[in-house]
Order: structure tokens, then C-alpha cells, then sequence
């Protein structure tokens, strides 16, 4: 059994807000720059004497698209205290955030990202994941940890 416990510090806390924040951009852009080109095919066949009209509605969706960049606060709200159990079978992840512990099943992992200081087990994608902080572990070592997500483990090496 692997058991992380404790604050997640504020590094990492941030680093984890920046990758989900960059993540929802990249999601953001992709779905936006979409509409844009199939809004203007429809545009341009329907209303071909109207172009500024579309040109000023498609730099609209990009201003506002590009404010999903912009993040004023330097800290977060409320501090990430877990208390993280691993085993064979399953992840159950305890905080006073919630009111009722998370139970995820193992196997439904899709990946561990290893980006030196912590892991990310990541079940859809970076805003569906839990970070495992490395000096946090309490119980069991990190070979362990490792043989539990043998396959499964992405090293990264931070910019």
C-alpha cells in the first residue's frame, strides 16, 4: 500500500493550475478556430457583401478566447491537503474539500506523468487528475509506487 499524505506545497500547486489552465486553452483554440472557419464558409455563401460584420464577430471569439490566458491571482483560494491510499485495486483520496472520499479504480488510469517533483495520475486528461507530491509519502517508497503503474509512467523534464 502507498500512502500519500499532507499540503500540497504552492509550486506545485501552481505548476498543476498552469498545465490544467494551458490544457483548457488548447481546447478552447481548437473549438474556436473551428467555428471560425466553418462560420465563414456559411458567412461568405449566404452574405458575401458583409465581411466586416464576420471579421469583427471572429475577433470577438479570439479577445475572448485569449482572456482564458490571463490569470490575476497568484495564489489559490484553499490549500490542496490530501491524504492519497493506493493499492492493488483501487485510489481513495481524502480532503476537506469534500465531503465524502474519492474512490477511482486503478485500472482506469490512462497515464502517470512523472514531471520530477510529483506524479499526475491522470484518468481523462490534466483537469481529471491526482497529484501525488513526492516528499508527501508517508507510507511505502517511490520503487513501489512505480511497480504499481508500471507501463503507465510518462517521465517530463520541466522548462
Amino acid at each position: 500500500m502507498i500512502v500519500f499524505s499532507g499540503v500540497v506545497s504552492d509550486e506545485i500547486q501552481s505548476k498543476t493550475f498552469k498545465r490544467r489552465q494551458q490544457y483548457v486553452f488548447r481546447v478552447c483554440a481548437i473549438g474556436s478556430v473551428a467555428l471560425i472557419i466553418i462560420s465563414g464558409i456559411f458567412w461568405f455563401i449566404f452574405w458575401i457583401e458583409s465581411i466586416k460584420e464576420w471579421c469583427v464577430l471572429s475577433g470577438i471569439l479570439i479577445v475572448v478566447m485569449l482572456l482564458q490566458l490571463w490569470n490575476p491571482r497568484k495564489k489559490l483560494p484553499f490549500r490542496w491537503e490530501y491524504h492519497i491510499t493506493i493499492d492493488e485495486e483501487k485510489i481513495v483520496v481524502k480532503t476537506p474539500l469534500w465531503s465524502k472520499p474519492l474512490q477511482k479504480p486503478k485500472k482506469k488510469i490512462k497515464k502517470v506523468l512523472d514531471v520530477g517533483d510529483c506524479y499526475y495520475l491522470i484518468y481523462a486528461d490534466i483537469n481529471n487528475c491526482i497529484v501525488c507530491q513526492k516528499n508527501l509519502l508517508v507510507e511505502g517508497t517511490i520503487e513501489e509506487f512505480e511497480e504499481l503503474f508500471q507501463g503507465k509512467i510518462i517521465r517530463k523534464t520541466t522548462k
